[in-house]
């Protein structure tokens, strides 16, 4: 069975403005429309997250697994999973740093 969630939010202060100039970004590049964006934008945030948990070790091998291959399903063709895959790489090795314009 397909899962299916509505996600709302109310947003003040410096995180109200960073949505406004990531809304006026995104309008200024044309024809994404505001539910791509905020899909885009929780999708990413998840990505990270996921990325974040999983190399601190906070989900278990199986569960951490089985997600990785939800996330690749949901995001393989996202442009910011690659710089989530990036991050992943970063936080899970020695560290150092990571070259976005590869």
């Amino acid at each position: 069975m397909e899962k299916r969630f509505r996600v709302e939010a109310d947003l003040e202060g410096e995180l109200a403005e960073l949505y406004a100039g990531i809304l006026q970004a995104f309008e200024k590049g044309g024809s994404t429309s505001l539910r791509e964006m905020n899909r885009t934008l929780l999708q990413t945030g998840m990505l990270l997250h996921l990325s974040l948990m999983s190399s601190f070790g906070l989900l278990g091998d199986e569960e951490a697994e089985r997600l990785k291959v939800v996330a690749e399903n949901v995001a393989g063709d996202h442009l910011m999973w690659e710089i989530a895959q990036l991050a992943a790489e970063h936080w899970s090795g020695d560290g150092g740093s990571i070259d976005l314009k590869a």
